[in-house]
């Protein structure tokens, strides 16, 4: 079996914090999602055992920055041969890390449509 494990990310929604409790407060929004959340990604195995899970960053970095801040990416990345992780189309397509459903994204009467090919 290639496959190692499979790989998501999450927005969890949190309270705006206050200005005393981070440096920052405007890291934490998501202008994708419109609200105040910490990215949190996660691994599965075949079993959907859990093999991997991170509070990674403030909701308003993407995945791939939540990814790269974590020492998960580093070993994805020093898989052996044949062996590789499965993500969707928000992770960057390697030997190790896969994503196999291109999302296309196409209107249909001012309504936007996805198809997973």
């Amino acid at each position: 079996m290639g496959c190692v494990a499979c790989l998501d990310g999450y927005a969890l929604q949190i309270q705006v914090p206050a200005s005393n409790e981070t440096c920052n407060v405007k890291v934490n929004f998501s202008g994708h999602y419109q609200t105040h959340s910490i990215n949190v990604q996660a691994a599965h195995n075949y079993k959907c055992r859990f093999v991997y899970a991170a509070l990674a960053v403030p909701g308003g970095a993407n995945r791939i920055a939540a990814l790269r801040k974590k020492k998960f990416s580093q070993m994805v990345r020093k898989l052996p041969m044949g062996k590789f992780v499965i993500g969707n189309d928000v992770y960057a397509c390697s030997e190790t890390s896969l994503n196999p459903f291109q999302v296309l994204k196409k209107m249909n009467q001012g309504r936007m449509h996805t198809i997973f090919i």
